[in-house]
């Protein structure tokens, strides 16, 4: 009997995707949840993202992430499901760079002067940006100042907002220059993207520099420093192509 087009490239591709998980059958797949009920309102997803969970537990992980078990699957599908009427991307890559300026001055703009209090703005770093994500731990155990441009440090990027003033026109205030670190802009509800891709690269420099704790493969050491990375981050398999699923369901690039 002749198949049709349709069901040999349907079986076909069956067949690809699980040849894959056949040769790592000592990892087991866990089970799938439930996707969570799409948010509308800011403050509830802020709510839900703290409530779901994080993976920060991996012995190894691979080059490629091909399974949705080896990132924050849940987290980012309830990201992408938001339906909110504001949902803004930005991106950064350096620890000196513009972003968190950015970042500050889009919320400020869309809640105070166009009156959109439920804006919400999804940060995705990799590169030397990622670095300010990792815990203080990680760069301690592992020297991450080796991989930073000269004279930069993710300190700034680690402050919470400083002052009591809640007024948007305190240059003191959250709503200022204190308040453009990662903790001060989380507590504005923006999300931050990790990219696996990233840490990829990290561990993979570290181990080029040598004197890493332990001797761990490239595989084991990814998994270390994914496990240092912020517990509210979301981490991706790729920040791009993250982006590009955040775009799919809405999401606009704002820089």
């Amino acid at each position: 009997m002749i198949l049709p087009r349709r069901q040999l490239i349907t079986a076909a591709a069956s067949l690809g995707a699980v040849l894959p998980f056949a040769a790592r059958a000592a990892q087991p797949v866990l089970p799938t949840p439930a996707p969570p009920a799409p948010e509308t309102h800011l403050p509830d997803l802020s709510r839900q993202l703290t409530a779901l969970p994080r993976r920060r537990e991996f012995a190894t992980l691979p080059r490629l992430l091909d399974h949705p078990d080896l990132w924050d699957d849940v987290a980012f599908d309830a990201l992408r499901a938001y339906r909110g009427a504001e949902r803004m991307i930005g991106t950064g890559t350096a620890l000196s760079g513009s972003w968190p300026v950015e970042a500050q001055n889009l919320l400020n703009s869309e809640i105070f002067a166009f009156g959109h209090p439920d804006a919400l703005l999804v940060m995705a770093l990799w590169g030397e940006a990622q670095l300010a994500l990792y815990d203080e731990a990680a760069w301690s155990q592992f020297d991450l100042a080796r991989l930073t441009s000269p004279g930069q440090s993710p300190l700034p990027l680690k402050q919470s907002a400083t002052g009591s003033s809640r007024h948007h026109q305190d240059e003191l205030g959250a709503y200022g220059a204190a308040g453009r670190g990662i903790p001060a802009l989380q507590a504005r509800g923006v999300v931050f993207l990790a990219c696996h891709n990233a840490v990829w690269a990290h561990a993979g420099r570290l181990l080029a520099l040598g004197a890493v704790p332990g001797n761990p493969t490239q595989e084991q050491l990814a998994a270390q420093l994914t496990n240092h990375l912020d517990k509210r981050a979301i981490v991706t398999p790729s920040a791009l192509g993250a982006l590009a699923e955040l775009q799919r369901a809405g999401f606009s690039r704002v820089f």
